[in-house]
């Protein structure tokens, strides 16, 4: 949460570096501070969040070198990078986007004054360099996995285009992922996603908790037009640094993801709020206090309602229960009375991932867990699995089936159409009246 009182101030600073004004800076700071989309991933602690705090902070001193390449903007810029690289998967494309950024700002400076120097595209592309060679060594399964082309449904969609007829030159993979992920990115900035349904993970977001108000929305526009109309210095960047935004997540197959685009928050805010400012700023002093006046109440109205549902409504969804995979903490302490009648757990996937719940809610050493654990060949998301430690082990088993003295800890699902055996129920683990878990012994 700590990272959630920064990113404002670091917003700030790189507004006023963008556009050497004060008012659209706090401005900026102000809608970031407020925005629910940003406060639901700082409350996860997500690297997201993480990783959009160092996207700032690097675009910030990237533009400062820019500006002026000096020892102390270098050695800034290099350090911001390093972290953003090791941070989460989009800080990958975003120094990318420096790197293509730098080496066009310095064919064009070239052009004005000869002197111009290659060192900031030759210090990125060297952390590039060093970043990638660890990436190699560690092997990021996920990132593969998570491959718009590594999606098996892609694969199928061509092979069914192809056996329909048409022009066969079209359905290949080149040319139906560029159409694909250009509509999919094309669709991070639609008014669906920013002010209606969110991240579609309903632990990330809920239809009725918007990322972006409508008055917001509507200001960007309106602040896209004032960049060109001032002739803004860093207009290109700044138009630039919003499209590639959600790359990290158009490129994955799982959509509409706020989580891989969460930076695309930064860049909305603050041409917004450049907007917002020199719209006003062209009014008469009497529209001028109505702009406000509208504006502000506007911005209310809607940012109510969105806080309302997220505080009052959103918890008590089963939907969010579910997706919140609640019902562990009750679940270990079942466990934590009962381990010793019992020589297995059999506890369902079906709920997330149940070993990690198990290890944290019992306070598992980690020096005995670490000498047995193993984990399994990656899944479609890129995550390993542990199938069983101790008395433990991750699947359902039906109780037809189970051992003596077994507990076998399911879903509701799991138990559904089971014929009377020799069973016994004991307990059922609710949560706001919803059934998550059933436990019953043989």
């Amino acid at each position: 949460m700590t990272l959630s009182f920064i990113l404002p101030f670091v917003v700030y600073f790189f507004s006023l570096e963008l556009f050497k004004n004060k008012r659209v800076g706090l401005l900026a700071a102000f809608l970031t501070s407020v925005s629910l989309g940003l406060h639901i991933i700082a409350r996860h602690a997500h690297e997201a969040y993480l990783a959009t705090v160092l996207t700032s902070t690097t675009s910030y001193f990237f533009l400062r070198l820019m500006r002026s390449q000096s020892l102390k903007n270098y050695a800034l810029f290099l350090l911001s990078s390093f972290l953003l690289l090791f941070s989460y998967h989009p800080g990958r494309l975003f120094i990318l986007f420096f790197l293509l950024f730098a080496i066009i700002y310095t064919l064009f400076e070239k052009r004005k004054a000869k002197s111009f120097k290659w060192t900031t595209v030759i210090m990125i592309v060297c952390i590039l360099i060093a970043f990638s060679t660890t990436d190699l060594m560690n092997k990021p399964e996920r990132l593969q996995n998570l491959a718009f082309f590594s999606n098996a449904g892609f694969s199928l969609k061509i092979t069914e285009l192809k056996t329909e007829g048409g022009i066969k030159y079209l359905y290949n993979p080149l040319f139906i992922g560029i159409k694909d992920i250009l509509l999919q990115h094309l669709t991070y900035f639609s008014p669906q996603f920013l002010l209606i349904n969110g991240d579609e993970n309903y632990r990330f977001g809920y239809p009725g908790m918007s990322i972006f108000t409508p008055i917001e929305y509507l200001f960007v526009f309106i602040g896209i037009y004032f960049l060109f109309k001032n002739q803004e210095k860093w207009r290109w960047f700044i138009l630039s640094l919003l499209f590639v935004s959600p790359l990290s997540s158009s490129l994955s197959w799982s959509t509409g993801s706020l989580t891989r685009s969460l930076f695309l928050l930064i860049p909305l805010f603050l041409l917004s709020s450049y907007g917002f400012i020199h719209f006003a700023q062209g009014l008469k002093h009497k529209q001028k206090l109505y702009c406000y006046v509208f504006s502000l109440l506007i911005f209310l109205f809607f940012f109510i309602f969105i806080w309302d549902f997220y505080l009052f409504h959103y918890p008590r969804r089963l939907t969010t229960i579910h997706a919140w995979q609640c019902g562990y903490k009750e679940v270990a302490s079942f466990i934590k009375k009962n381990y010793n009648k019992y020589d297995a757990f059999y506890i369902t996937r079906d709920i997330g991932m149940p070993y990690i719940f198990t290890l944290f809610y019992l306070g598992y050493p980690p020096e005995t867990y670490q000498k047995h654990a193993q984990l399994t060949a990656s899944d479609e998301y890129g995550f390993g699995q542990v199938e069983k430690f101790d008395k433990f082990i991750f699947s359902f088993k039906s109780p037809q089936l189970a051992e003596k003295r077994s507990a076998i800890i399911g879903s509701i699902d799991n138990f559904k159409g089971l014929k009377d055996i020799d069973i016994t129920q004991l307990q059922t683990i609710t949560i706001n009246g919803e059934p998550m878990f059933q436990i019953f012994k043989k």
